[in-house]
């Protein structure tokens, strides 16, 4: 064999294959990459041409338990690190409000603000004079509770994904656009390596973090991971100077109406989570499908509902305000809860999908974890709410229609159902 050849190959081997590279996977590749690995990513088109270059980034770091809080408060370290390795503004702390118009909010808010202060959060009941003062451009005087923690904002998705690829190659990590996965190779029970754009790479350990994708790349290990590809939009209002929103105006998850919102670029950007999403079957989609070219319509329902739900909290917002419409694909679990590590049936084949829209703010910390994962064995987090071969045992999740309306139920009752917090 000739030396040229013996490179080839050497460029073809790798300790991880990291599949897809959004947000997660270029956060994982970065954390293996500084644990000395080899690490190759292969990704499909260009790097955040899925789910990432279409998210909104909220950073709420209180969650409804104790580690899920801990997991984004740790988060957020990973990303000021990432800031000052790369001197790039990835986190804009605008601090957040939720709201309660119902008694039953008001309930899930005093309930918020208590395991917010049992963690050391800086969360606080405040207010409509308050709000009002920190949001003038908001409706308030149908509010009967509210809560502000200062230390939340919003991650810029681009720029994180950028200092994750620096940090990565810096390290030594490889990625290779335009290579979609056409096969994963298994041998006797255990992954070992891919075939991509029609080269193999080789690998004892293969991540799968492809986004809405994902269940299809699990089928090509012969194996199943039950996510269902759902539709997510959101509005971007044009800079107005009847309207100034300022670049740290507070963002607002207000569940009841069904929207969240954050400044952005002089506008507001306002989305939903609506009772009746839209779903897509990946493999009906070309093999070229560019999340970016989604355009949905100003009369789409599902359009016309945000707007009317955007409007209901922020009076300046209707039909006829100038604006953009940003669709893109989110990527449900049965629980609202992703599917991080060991796949249930393959050695070697670890998943990092399912994020239910919250893969920006997530993935510091989830690189973190699924790097102790496949280097150390275990994480050093309590991974049980999350882990990938939890719904092994639950035979009728085999069956692609059940998996489709659980997460559509899921994805419905995403802000629709008041939330139930574990301050054990």
């Amino acid at each position: 064999m000739s030396p040229g050849n013996t490179s080839d190959k050497q460029e073809h081997v790798a300790d991880t294959v990291i599949l897809g590279a959004g947000v997660i996977g270029a956060s994982i590749a970065m954390q293996l990459a500084m644990r000395g690995q080899r690490v190759i990513v292969l990704e499909r088109a260009l790097a955040g041409s899925g789910s990432t270059g279409r998210a909104a980034g909220l950073l709420g770091q209180l969650r409804s338990t104790r580690e899920a809080t801990r997991m984004l408060v740790d988060g957020l370290e990973i990303v000021r690190d990432l800031e000052r390795r790369t001197e790039s503004h990835i986190f804009v702390q605008t601090g957040s409000l939720r709201v309660a118009q119902t008694p039953a909010r008001a309930r899930e808010i005093e309930e918020h603000v208590k395991l917010g202060r049992e963690v050391g959060l800086p969360v606080e009941h405040i207010g409509r004079e308050e709000v009002a003062r920190l949001l003038p451009y908001m409706k308030v005087d149908d509010l009967l509770d509210a809560c502000y923690c200062p230390t939340d904002g919003h991650l810029q998705p681009a720029e994180l994904l950028a200092a994750y690829i620096a940090v990565a190659r810096e390290h030594g990590a490889r990625f290779i656009f335009n290579a979609p996965v056409e096969q994963v190779h298994v041998r006797g029970g255990r992954v070992a390596g891919v075939r991509a754009a029609g080269h193999r790479y080789d690998a004892g350990t293969v991540v799968n973090s492809t986004g809405p994708w994902s269940y299809l790349v699990t089928e090509l290990a012969e194996s199943r991971l039950p996510t269902a590809a759902i539709a997510h939009v959101y509005l971007t209002t044009t800079p107005s100077d009847a309207v100034v929103i300022d670049r740290h105006s507070p963002a607002v998850r207000d569940r009841e109406n069904r929207i969240y919102s954050r400044p952005e670029a002089g506008g507001l950007i306002v989305g939903t989570y609506e009772a009746q999403p839209v779903e897509y079957d990946m493999e009906q989609l070309p093999a070229d499908f560019d999340m970016a070219s989604m355009r949905p319509r100003r009369d789409d329902l599902t359009v016309a509902t945000l707007i009317d739900a955007a409007s209901r909290r922020f009076p300046f917002i209707g039909p006829q305000t100038p604006m953009t419409i940003t669709q893109g694909i989110m990527t449900f679990t049965p629980d609202g809860r992703p599917f991080c590590g060991p796949d249930a049936e393959i050695e070697g084949l670890f998943h990092a999908s399912g994020f239910c829209g919250h893969g920006i703010v997530q993935s510091p910390t989830i690189g973190r974890i699924m790097a102790e994962w496949i280097v150390d064995g275990r994480p050093t987090y309590d991974v049980s709410e999350i882990e990938a071969d939890r719904y092994a045992d639950v035979p009728e999740l085999a069956d692609r229609a059940t998996v489709k309306a659980r997460c559509r139920r899921t994805y419905a009752d995403y802000y629709g159902k008041v939330v139930a917090v574990d301050s054990a």
